[in-house]
């Protein structure tokens, strides 16, 4: 059997479509309840093309998924690897059912946020649409809440803009070296109507990934971050109904909305 581009094995596919593993699959096959394209299928190993074929099991058409799109609501204390140590994974937010492999590859974070940061992550299995929203080429778009540690005058206002708006030098933090940061964009936030007024909002959009970037840039403006919540990528912006700990799946419209192939300039 000779795969083409874009065509994986029957089994495969079902394995990685929750239909049981490879085994049980294979047994299910010669079971005589597979077809493709209308036509019964026994043979495991048989091509599939992704794209166009229709896999059915009993006359049902089955719904081919190769990769998986999640947005989460990242809460607090949650780090974003797969073992957590001193502090709980952002995996361990999720169902058993999203652990399983895809035919995408593994679920894994899109880049990933502090411990004590909040706000939109992205996880995917893939690894194309990671590549787009976390490469420097891209220059992405991810905005963010900030809070300050200190008031702001309206004066230092216009000057942080102008700072950030050519782009800020920020010293070196742990393992990550001194830098010039891309261009920022600030607009400030009107803090009244918060339960806990901070001292200082704004949201913050930065075109870059850098280790503690937003903590960095206030801090080379002598100033302290107190509260960080990421609100958007691209044009994906965190559904507020989400608790925070909680997701559920982007749609087809969403995932062209965060896809920095669509939204980023090179």
């Amino acid at each position: 059997m000779k795969l083409v581009k874009d065509s994986e094995r029957l089994d495969k596919v079902l394995a990685n479509n929750g239909f049981g593993t490879r085994r049980e699959v294979r047994h299910f096959i010669r079971s005589r309840v597979v077809s493709v394209n209308g036509t019964l299928v026994l043979d495991a190993d048989a091509p599939i093309d992704l794209e166009n074929d229709v896999i059915a099991i009993n006359g049902e058409k089955i719904n081919i998924r190769t990769n998986l799109y999640l947005m989460m609501n990242k809460s607090a204390n949650h780090v974003c690897s797969t073992t957590g140590g001193l502090h709980p994974t952002v995996f361990d937010l999720l169902a058993p059912e999203e652990h399983r492999k895809f035919l995408g590859g593994e679920l894994h974070t899109v880049g990933r946020l502090d411990v004590d940061t909040e706000g939109l992550l992205i996880l995917t299995t893939d690894g194309a649409l990671t590549h787009r929203l976390t490469s420097p080429k891209y220059h992405c778009s991810k905005k963010y809440l900030v809070y300050l540690r200190d008031r702001v005058s309206d004066e230092d206002k216009i000057s942080y803009a102008q700072q950030l708006a050519k782009g800020v030098h920020i010293a070196k933090d742990d393992n990550d070296p001194e830098a010039d940061c891309l261009p920022a964009e600030i607009e400030w936030v009107d803090e009244s109507s918060f339960a806990e007024k901070p001292a200082a909002s704004c949201n913050l959009t930065v075109y870059e990934g850098k280790y503690h970037e937003v903590k960095r840039l206030f801090a080379a403006l002598g100033n302290e971050v107190v509260y960080l919540k990421r609100v958007s990528i691209n044009d994906l912006c965190l559904d507020e109904t989400l608790k925070p700990g909680t997701y559920r799946e982007l749609t087809a419209q969403e995932v062209k909305m965060v896809d920095a192939k669509e939204n980023c300039s090179i």
